[in-house]
């Protein structure tokens, strides 16, 4: 099929789905047209330097939505502070909607906007192939990888990066749109994981008019607060001459053991722990398997230290004796004595700058944070840091909490302007905590109550989900699930997900539990096919 006949067919498929409106249209012409266009500082919300195109190139993927692939950056108002870098793709023809991709880390880099939506299904097209304009930017820096901070120095930079881009780079893909097409977005939507997840629900808690819709995947909305847990496991991993860590192999042994002693708690000997409730009702007896015992050899076995500092911090979290913002007191822990493998480091000595893989994950990003964010690269004692008193770092730590925390409860700005939420988080995640996700969503039912909630707000904790893969690394159409919800009002019920890891499990299907619900094996039926399988409440 020429190019000519993907457009008219891919229009057609457009202006059959959605509200039903003929879908816009846009070619090569008009792309190149887009190249060197500026954007005002006045036709931008927030104050920006205005923005530039700086390259529109026309791209026709092989049996698919052809799109302007247009490329630039926003400037900044502070000239020391770097410009926000973006890309917006604008397909040949447009179902009126626009989706924004959050990124990762401390970002740095574009997201992937060409590719699925996270967590997508990979046998079907992409956004874009289905007439979505897709969008994102690098949060208003550049970096070699996710892990660096540096940029936070800079107060522009920083802010950026905590919430501001986002609103930035909207406006901008807003504006391209209405230029390309003619019209304005029928639809604007959010989607992303881990910082992206944050991204979404800032999105949703800041700009409640600018989106219809988010989907937000293990959200790092207790971004401080996940910092300062990154601070304590470095104190119990490395003090005392790193008394507190655990070798890879005995790391991997606990979850093991513990997804063994827990596995069959839903029903089915599968290796998922999807009763992950129970099971950690069991959890002091997988520590006192590994607890070391007379004449066991050192490293083989967990010592009273590792236990009372590094299992305790990882499983159990901490309560401080101050707040930030929002209230936020408690990181609850991960689900380490259930199957998650702690993600602690492959070397005991500490080293500064510490860097994450030889280190502690969360322990390297913590220091970048409180190198850039806090200490603003003047010297700060990271070995001797204690997050009950951090001295005369409490108000910097409650002033960066209230610009990139996104754990306000009060949703119900969104709510009114008829925004939809899709929350989902995995037990098996080492990096953003279930416990803790699970807790704002407690929060926000508490604020608003239960039947306001459910009007707009699904939460998903799904068995396996990790940061990213997992036991069990779920693929399902969240963004269809949305897109019908904004625009028909059907709210998701009854999808599944399918397992995309290269396991022996791929291809696996399970239902999409609401929580508190869990799905437990019927008795009877193949384990990898989700009819087996019923969304449980009790143990």
């Amino acid at each position: 099929m020429n190019s000519a006949k993907i457009v008219f067919a891919t229009a057609m498929l457009l202006a059959s789905s959605g509200s039903g409106a003929m879908a816009a249209a846009l070619d090569a012409g008009a792309c190149a047209a887009l190249d060197g266009r500026t954007i005002a500082p006045g036709d931008i919300s927030l104050e920006t330097g205005g923005a530039e195109v700086r390259g529109a190139e026309w791209t026709t993927p092989a049996g698919t939505n052809p799109f302007c692939k247009v490329s630039g950056t926003t400037m900044p108002v502070d000239p020391k502070a770097p410009p926000i870098g973006w890309q917006v793709n604008l397909p040949a023809t447009w179902n009126g909607r626009l989706l924004q991709y959050g990124g990762g880390g401390y970002n740095g880099i574009l997201p992937e906007t060409t590719e699925p939506a996270i967590h997508g299904p990979l046998d079907g097209p992409v956004p874009l192939a289905q007439g979505y304009v897709t969008f994102g930017s690098d949060s208003g820096h550049t970096a070699q990888n996710t892990n660096d901070a540096s940029f936070a120095v800079n107060d522009e930079a920083l802010a950026n990066y905590a919430s501001l881009h986002i609103k930035k780079t909207l406006d901008v893909a807003a504006a391209l749109a209405k230029a390309a097409y003619g019209e304005a977005p029928r639809a604007v939507y959010f989607a992303g994981g881990s910082t992206g997840g944050r991204e979404a629900l800032t999105a949703a808690l800041r700009w409640p008019e600018a989106y219809d819709g988010v989907i937000s995947y293990y959200p790092t909305a207790n971004f401080v607060g996940l910092r300062l847990w990154g601070a304590a496991l470095n104190r119990a991993i490395y003090d005392d001459a790193s008394a507190g860590w655990i070798a890879p192999d005995l790391v991997k042994a606990i979850a093991a053991y513990a997804t063994e002693h827990c596995d069959g708690l839903d029903g089915a000997k599968d290796g998922l722990v999807s009763n992950v409730k129970t099971c950690r009702t069991r959890s002091q007896a997988v520590v006192d398997h590994f607890a070391c015992k007379d004449g066991q050899a050192a490293g083989a076995c967990l010592t009273p230290v590792q236990i009372e500092r590094t299992i305790k911090v990882y499983h159990d979290g901490y309560t401080l004796p101050y707040q930030l913002a929002n209230g936020f007191d408690r990181y609850p822990g991960y689900n380490s004595l259930e199957g998650v493998v702690m993600n602690l480091g492959t070397q005991a000595a500490y080293a500064e700058p510490v860097v994450s893989g030889p280190n502690a994950h969360h322990a390297a990003r913590a220091y970048e944070f409180f190198q850039h964010f806090i200490a603003r690269d003047e010297k700060l004692d990271y070995r001797s840091f204690n997050i009950a008193d951090p001295g005369p770092y409490r108000e910097r730590l409650l002033e960066i909490s209230e610009l990139a925390d996104a754990n306000d409860p009060d949703l119900s700005a969104f709510e009114a302007a008829g925004g939809k939420i899709i929350l989902v988080q995995g037990t098996e995640d080492p990096s953003v905590t279930p416990l803790g996700t699970a807790a704002y969503f407690g929060k926000v039912k508490e604020a608003m109550g239960a039947d306001r909630v459910a009007s707009f707000m699904r939460f998903y904790m799904l068995p396996g989900l990790a940061h990213g893969k997992g036991s069990f690394s779920p693929a399902w159409d969240s963004l269809a699930a949305l897109d019908n919800w904004v625009t028909n009002g059907v709210a998701p019920a009854g999808y599944v997900a399918t397992d995309t890891t290269g396991s022996a499990t791929r291809g696996r299907t399970l239902p999409v539990c609401e929580y508190p619900s869990w799905p437990r094996y019927a008795g009877s039926g193949d384990v990898r096919d989700a009819s087996s399988f019923t969304c449980a409440l009790g143990d």
